[in-house]
């Protein structure tokens, strides 16, 4: 028990962390439940032929509406347990700002790599790549709990692959559309950092 409340207690509750997923979370609830004043799926919903007619934002919107409930429950549920995973990588709103890339990488690697699906919807490919992020970025700092949870993603997406049936629902080319960008977004800020830690250490010397 007292592990437990030293864990709750050192969790970065702040603005900054609670009100970008809660904004992520209301959104995608919106999009579903606000079918009774607009048709969200019609008008937002990944749609192959109209996205390579000209309704680019599809890419975007696509992988914020989703077909049925459980669907979005599983995504909003997944979406706050990697946010309780990797907290601490998340201590600014700017690092949010990094969602909209993986939303796009997981629907553009859809309409590139997979012509074959038609109608897309859903979060899933996204959270992939948060998980792939935050997982890289726990490698980083040796710990291991988010590199095996990496490993597994990788293995789990591996499978999907090469052992699902073309018929399936599952949007693999989505999932590792998401992965790449998350491991690209990680390895990025990582070499930020680093090259921040650097640019300390030369002033530090320099002020000597």
């Amino acid at each position: 028990m007292i592990k437990w409340r030293q864990w709750w207690a050192n969790l970065p509750f702040s603005k900054a962390t609670l009100i970008p997923i809660s904004t992520v979370s209301v959104l995608m609830l919106a999009l579903f439940y606000g079918g009774h004043w607009f048709d969200a799926s019609a008008a937002f919903v990944y749609q192959r032929e109209w996205i390579l007619a000209g309704e680019w934002w599809r890419l975007l919107t696509g992988a914020l509406v989703h077909h049925d409930q459980p669907h979005l429950w599983l995504n909003i549920l997944g979406l706050w347990l990697w946010w309780l995973l990797f907290i601490e990588h998340l201590s600014c709103w700017r690092d949010w700002c990094w969602l909209p890339v993986l939303l796009l990488s997981s629907t553009i690697a859809m309409l590139w790599l997979d012509p074959t699906t038609l109608v897309y919807a859903g979060f899933s490919g996204a959270l992939y790549g948060l998980y792939a992020w935050g997982a890289l970025a726990d490698t980083f700092i040796r710990r291991w709990s988010g590199t095996a949870i990496g490993v597994g993603l990788l293995v789990k997406c591996g499978y999907d692959t090469l052992y699902l049936p073309s018929s399936s629902d599952i949007a693999v080319m989505a999932h590792w559309g998401g992965i790449s960008a998350g491991i690209g977004i990680a390895l990025l800020r990582q070499f930020l950092l680093q090259l921040s830690h650097k640019q300390k250490r030369h002033s530090a010397e320099q002020t000597r």
